[in-house]
């Protein structure tokens, strides 16, 4: 691989430019193949939209181009997040070069986000009220939120996750190996999953949608709020006893105060 990247990064490219080639296996595939490719860092958002064309929306901070072997990362923040990004790129890269042709978008940004464990993007998904009370999104629905707003786009990437995650349930032991290896092999997504699993995308579609509901519907809602307020109440109830402590020692002072200010009689 070729890391470019702008003066003032150069160490910063050496050091992702190893975490790819060192890149553990992807979901179903394994090592990346043994193809050359480049990785660019832009240093600015500016640097980032000329290079991508200005194509993408404001909130990318990455894109991966598998027909030219081209990878760029807006290097705007923490080391450990540009590594994650790096991943999920990288992975689009993998899956583009196994299967050698478009696969659905939900499924493309699912598999990417499993592959990079991006496990934060579920754990929103369990604090979303659209789907706590029973809001249902059809996979088209995903691919859209995924070209929509940034607080859209968060919600379509944990959906495609999740219906990933699914398909690699499905697969036991192996994962996601079975559906990757019939998807080269066949002209559609929806042939793939008859081949695999014997179902059509409008099966999977539905099963999908219930699984969601049954993970994230009201209950996890309710659970994962409940938690919170239970924090938040546990805070309450510290912060009251401690108010209650220093109440009773200035009573305390002061009572103590007034006993020595009262004159002695004697008899």
């Amino acid at each position: 691989m070729t890391a470019v990247a702008w003066p003032g990064q150069e160490a910063l490219a050496v050091a992702l430019a190893e975490a790819a080639d060192h890149a553990a296996g992807f979901p179903g595939i394994g090592a990346l193949p043994d193809r050359p490719f480049r990785l660019i860092l832009a240093p600015t958002r500016a640097v980032y939209d000329s290079l991508t064309r200005g194509r993408l929306p404001h909130w990318s901070e990455g894109a991966a181009f598998p027909d030219a072997g081209v990878v760029v990362l807006l290097t705007v923040g923490p080391s450990d997040r540009l590594a994650v990004a790096l991943r999920h790129e990288l992975a689009h890269l993998a899956l583009r070069w196994h299967v050698g042709h478009l696969t659905p978008l939900w499924f493309e940004e699912g598999y990417a986000a499993v592959a990079a464990e991006e496990w934060d993007r579920l754990d929103a998904l369990r604090l979303n009220w659209q789907l706590a009370r029973g809001v249902r999104m059809n996979l088209d629905d995903v691919d859209r939120a995924l070209r929509g707003a940034r607080g859209d786009a968060e919600t379509g990437y944990a959906l495609a996750a999740t219906a990933v995650l699914l398909l690699h349930r499905w697969g036991g032991a192996r994962g996601l190996g079975p559906l990757l290896e019939n998807l080269p092999r066949t002209p559609t997504f929806d042939a793939a999953l008859r081949a695999t699993y014997h179902v059509t995308e409008g099966d999977f579609e539905a099963r999908w949608q219930r699984d969601v509901r049954s993970r994230y519907g009201w209950l996890s809602w309710a659970g994962a709020m409940g938690v919170y307020w239970l924090a938040i109440g546990a805070l309450l109830v510290a912060l009251v006893a401690a108010r209650r402590r220093r109440d009773r020692a200035r009573r305390a002072a002061l009572e103590e105060s007034q006993l020595l200010d009262e004159p002695e009689i004697s008899e």
